[in-house]
């Protein structure tokens, strides 16, 4: 038997391929592009609590800010809001704030963070924003989509999600804060569909007029507020009290609500009353005289009035004690005399604590009145900037 010649082209050798090496630089490279997009959702939401458009109306952290001098708020602080929880690397939040190109300043230990320079407050805020309802129940990502949905339509300052002023559940319906007039008005007149679901959708001042005439209030004495004018985070340029503005019967129109069937009882007085109120809106005087059924309260917060409020509160089906009472918003003869009973209040807060030498004691709060007069609420004689 012969063997068969093997043709060299017979010879197929083995293709020797290169195995695909990571190098180094590959996950370095990846880590950078995910760490990179974590600083800019951290940055802009971090921003976005001290905002022209937020800080004003936020109250709470319009506290954080007022309790330092130089207007920091503690990083570990606003790591631990809602929005913030899921950022766990203290250091990387620290880093992205640290990049902020003009608002944000990161003291150099790097626990604290402060506006640059001060609020300036925004216009057209109240005309700039648009109601929209129909989003069923909430879900952890809903304001995360809700702000991406708006956003197809123009460029969005905020989106509140409107809650229960008692159970704080999500009512399905929010408010939108578009940075021009002509963004909101278009989007006010379109028909819009958010996950196959048509929505309601007019502007807020449309919303607030229809709640007004549902609830038998008048919408004329519905009115857009500035917001707080002067908000400055740095305390030493306040304005000295020469120039602190005298409160006069006009600046309380639309600005006090009445709150009638009331009662109270042991856990149901004063306190109980300022407690339920400071959840809603930043009070004022408080007028409930003993034996009475009627509690008169100032509103102070800037963006809302007596209209808006009380519309708010019956929406809400505020109780106290128990108790539903009718809420309205005051008369005008009703302010001149509730304007009077404070200003009564005053002097007499005045020349008792001119004859005890001082501001000892527990002068400028108002007490319970003896209950025949009046109370001070959160609103003690004191230079404000807001």
């Amino acid at each position: 038997m012969t063997d068969t010649p093997v043709q060299v082209e017979d010879i197929v050798a083995p293709v020797e391929t290169t195995p695909a090496v990571e190098t180094p630089e590959t996950p370095a490279v990846e880590a950078k592009a995910d760490n990179s997009a974590l600083k800019a959702q951290i940055l802009k939401q971090v921003e976005f609590y001290f905002s022209d458009s937020n800080l004003p109306s936020d109250k709470f952290m319009s506290e954080l800010v007022s309790k330092n001098k130089e207007g920091y708020v503690s990083i570990a602080k606003i790591s631990s809001f809602k929005r913030m929880r899921e950022f766990t690397d203290k250091d990387l939040i620290v880093e992205a704030l640290r990049e902020s190109p003009e608002l944000l300043q990161v003291s150099e230990d790097g626990l604290t963070v402060r506006r640059k320079s001060a609020v300036v407050p925004t216009k057209d805020h109240f005309q700039r924003s648009i109601y929209a309802k129909g989003f069923g129940e909430e879900t952890p990502s809903l304001q995360l989509e809700l702000e991406e949905y708006f956003g197809q339509f123009g460029d969005i300052k905020q989106v509140r999600m409107r809650r229960n002023n008692e159970t704080s559940a999500f009512k399905g319906s929010v408010f939108v804060e578009y940075s021009t007039l002509d963004e909101a008005n278009k989007v006010a007149s379109s028909k819009l569909q958010y996950k196959d679901q048509d929505l309601l959708v007019m502007s807020k001042q449309a919303y607030c007029e229809m709640k007004a005439k549902e609830l038998g209030l008048d919408p004329s004495e519905i009115r857009a507020r500035p917001q707080n004018k002067g908000f400055n985070n740095n305390k030493k340029e306040k304005r000295p009290r020469e120039e602190e503005k005298v409160e006069t019967v006009d600046d309380m129109k639309n600005k006090v609500i009445r709150l009638t069937g009331l009662t109270s009882g042991e856990g149901a007085g004063l306190k109980e009353i300022k407690d339920a109120m400071k959840e809603h809106f930043r009070y004022g005087y408080v007028k409930w005289p003993r034996e009475s059924d009627v509690a008169e309260i100032q509103i102070k917060s800037d963006d809302k009035d007596a209209a808006m409020i009380a519309a708010d509160l019956q929406e809400s089906g505020f109780t106290f004690n128990g108790t539903k009472p009718e809420i309205s918003a005051a008369s005008d003869e009703q302010v001149q005399a509730f304007f009077d009973d404070k200003k009564n209040w005053e002097a007499n807060m005045s020349s008792r604590e001119s004859s005890r030498g001082g501001r000892g004691g527990r002068g400028g709060r108002g007490g319970r009145g003896g209950r025949g007069r009046g109370r001070g609420g959160n609103d003690r004689k004191k230079i404000r900037t807001d």
